[in-house]
């Protein structure tokens, strides 16, 4: 098993986009979901970066990230070096899930600004990326599925933020807040 880590860990590195990032299956049952997640990245790691770039105005980290997949919420850490990713998601949602985290990895560089959380600071850049990459219906319906996820924190009500602006409006609040980071 180690043997196929290193392996695994060497061929997303010279493979994938910047920032590289390993795909690690918790356990041997979530190996075929963690090579999905792997193909995917690999297939599509630099649109992913060229549209999330663009939608920001931000750069990616170049450090290296790892992703464990298994069957817990997903969720990036906070100092944006790993990742939790779940199996189980279909392969629309793998890849809607993969951006929304990598958009955590960039939303930490911006300011957190009076009333914008984590969530409310992705959301002002994740449906147009989806949108670019791979079209509005599916920008749609992920945004609709994102907004039923149960829990303490109210997702329906940082979408109805985010949406209930122009993509024009979402690009003014991120101008703002790369001119907030950049300021003295």
């Amino acid at each position: 098993m180690r043997r196929s880590i290193f392996a695994a860990a060497a061929w997303a590195l010279l493979c994938a986009a910047a920032p590289p990032v390993t795909f690690v299956p918790q356990s041997a049952r979530f190996a075929a979901a963690a090579d999905e997640y792997r193909r995917i990245w690999a297939a599509e790691g630099p649109r992913i970066v060229a549209a999330m770039e663009a939608a920001t105005g931000l750069a990616f980290p170049e450090a290296p990230i790892e992703a464990i997949i298994n069957d817990g919420r997903p969720m990036t850490a906070l100092d944006g070096r790993s990742m939790r990713l779940r199996a189980s998601y279909s392969a629309d949602y793998k890849k809607a899930v993969l951006v929304h985290e990598m958009g955590h990895i960039l939303a930490f560089a911006l300011p957190r600004a009076a009333g914008l959380d984590d969530h409310r600071l992705l959301y002002l850049f994740l449906h147009d990326v989806w949108a670019d990459l791979y079209g509005r219906d599916f920008a749609d319906r992920m945004a609709r599925i994102e907004r039923r996820i149960p829990g303490a924190y109210d997702y329906d009500a940082a979408w109805a933020w985010a949406l209930a602006m122009t993509r024009e409006e979402r690009r003014e609040w991120l101008s703002a807040l790369r001119d907030m980071r950049a300021a003295p």
